[in-house]
Formats: C-alpha cells, sequence, structure tokens
C-alpha cells in the first residue's frame, strides 16, 4: 500500500522519465508538421500539373526539412531525412512534371515512413494508391486529385494515419 509521503516522490520520479520525451515531441512537431503541410502543397502543385509551382513547393519543403532537429532523430530517421532532402531538391531544381514526379515517388514513400515513425502528425492523413502508376502518396483528404496522374477520383485510400494530440 502506498503511503501518503512517498507520493510526491513517485510524481518527481513520473515527471523525470515523461519529461524528456515531451521536450523531444515539441522540438519536432512544429518543423515535422510544417515540412507535412509544405508536402502536401507540393502534392496538390503536381496533381494540378504545374511544374514551376511544383519547384516553388519542392523548395519550401526542402526548407523545413532543413528546420528538423537532426539530434532528436535516431539512425535511421536521420537517413530517411537525407533521402527527403535529396527528392525535394531534385523536384525543386527542374519544372518537368515527369522527372518531379519520379522524385515524389520515392518522397511520398519516405515521408509515410518517417511520419509513421514519429507519431507527431497534427492532423488525419491519407495514404492513397494509383492504381495506374502503382505509386503511394499522401493526402489530408480520402478523395482528390493524384499527383501522378493529374486526375481525380483515379486513387484510392488505403490507410489512414490518425492525427496525434
Amino acid at each position: 500500500m502506498l503511503k501518503f509521503k512517498n507520493i510526491p516522490l513517485i510524481i518527481f520520479a513520473i515527471m523525470v522519465l515523461i519529461m524528456p520525451a515531451l521536450a523531444q515531441n515539441n522540438v519536432l512537431s512544429k518543423p515535422l508538421n510544417a515540412a507535412i503541410n509544405n508536402y502536401l502543397a507540393l502534392k496538390d502543385a503536381l496533381a494540378g500539373n504545374d511544374g514551376e509551382a511544383a519547384s516553388a513547393k519542392a523548395k519550401a519543403l526542402l526548407s523545413s526539412l532543413n528546420e528538423l532537429p537532426v539530434g532528436s532523430l535516431n539512425a535511421s530517421q536521420k537517413a530517411l531525412l537525407t533521402k527527403l532532402e535529396y527528392d525535394s531538391r531534385h523536384i525543386s531544381e527542374v519544372n518537368r512534371l515527369a522527372h518531379q514526379r519520379e522524385h515524389f515517388a520515392s518522397l511520398s514513400d519516405n515521408v509515410y515512413t518517417l511520419i509513421k515513425g514519429l507519431k507527431l502528425n497534427q492532423q488525419t492523413l491519407f495514404r492513397q494508391y494509383c492504381s495506374m502508376t502503382k505509386k503511394y502518396f499522401l493526402s489530408e483528404s480520402d478523395k482528390g486529385k493524384d499527383p501522378y496522374m493529374g486526375m481525380a477520383n483515379c486513387s484510392k485510400a488505403t490507410e489512414s494515419i490518425a492525427a496525434t494530440k
């Protein structure tokens, strides 16, 4: 049976164990969600068949990825971040939709893996599958335009990633 005089010690021990994890989540959450929003803007530019806008959105995505505190990531997350930066940079450097979409496929798979691992997304996301290209992407809706084909309703939501509180 717990004695009342031990309760402050127990509360202190819990805080010491939990607070570092909460602080790490706060450090990662803001830049990660900025990157998610920039990814979604890039997806929309590709869905609208606008290579110039996709290039600009990829630059914004790259900038937000550079804001992620690398020290708060584990080794596999750091490797994903390197891949994300590579694809974002390539998309930003060209206006050709076909080339941008090639890199967007890899970018989408790596963004998905990073989000699933960190579990810090502030909005529900849907993993969509384009059966025509056999590629995945993330969306804020379970319906919408496909960034690979620029067509509405040709992709299907295969999974939802719930927002974290």
